[in-house]
């Protein structure tokens, strides 16, 4: 199976390929498995390539931890702190490696790993969207990034949980809610955008069959609806969003 990610529209659904276009840091897609993983091993080769600071792993099951066991006896040995957050029986305790089992249900559907070095941060953190068992069928909305501070913060919000202070990720709440506005934004501006163009058009060639004035109306009613929208932004931008489907 080849690996994918996809764009994903004002609702959080997948609506074109992502990589043939470039991607870009804190902007959500959705991933396949073999995506995530292929993202997960970029973060943890950096880093290797670092050989400085601490990671943190959430791997819903140690189950998925397994395939990656070699990988992260190297990490241990490598960085000052590693471990390993999932569900289920902890494999045994291996060197600096440390693992942490934990029946949160906050930390549940979520896949993630965080590399904070004294010169370069990655992460990448992401949430299960559909209620596939087997590791292969799942499919995951989230984002990559190199942001420091929003790096911390995710950090802050996992230790939160874990230490039982806290119930959900706020900070990807908070992504997911503006990266879902962003999208709306740029529909919106882009349909009335041709709203607009189309009106020109009609002025331009239609002569005294169109006036002015109806220009001026068509204008007018785009303002407003974009004014209708811009008055949604603090609820948009701000509301909890769970999508977990069938």
């Amino acid at each position: 199976m080849d690996a994918s990610v996809w764009n994903t529209d004002d609702q959080g659904r997948p609506c074109s390929g992502a990589v043939a276009g470039g991607m870009l840091e804190n902007h959500c897609y959705l991933f396949d498995a073999e995506a995530l993983l292929a993202t997960s091993h970029a973060i943890e080769e950096l880093a290797l390539e670092e050989a400085n600071g601490t990671l943190l792993a959430t791997m819903q099951e140690f189950k998925h931890f397994e395939p990656h066991r070699e990988r992260y006896w190297q990490l241990a040995a490598t960085l000052a702190d590693v471990r390993v957050v999932a569900h289920g029986k902890q494999p045994p305790r291996h060197g600096h490696l440390k693992f942490l089992a934990t029946n949160h249900k906050a930390l549940e559907p979520f896949w993630t790993v965080l590399y904070q070095g004294i010169r370069r941060q990655a992460m990448l953190v992401c949430r299960q969207t559909n209620r596939a068992k087997a590791f292969e069928e799942k499919r995951f909305e989230g984002c990559y990034t190199f942001d420091r501070e929003w790096i911390a913060r995710v950090r802050h919000d996992l230790e939160q949980v874990l230490a039982g202070h806290a119930a959900r990720l706020r900070e990807f709440e908070r992504l997911i809610a503006i990266d879902q506005a962003a999208k709306k934004l740029a529909l919106e501006f882009t349909r009335e955008h041709k709203a607009v163009d189309s009106a020109l058009r009609k002025l331009r060639t239609s002569g005294d069959h169109y006036p002015a004035r109806q220009f001026a109306a068509v204008v007018q009613q785009s303002l407003n609806r974009l004014k209708q929208l811009t008055d949604r932004m603090p609820d948009l931008v701000s509301g909890p969003r769970s999508r977990l489907s069938a």
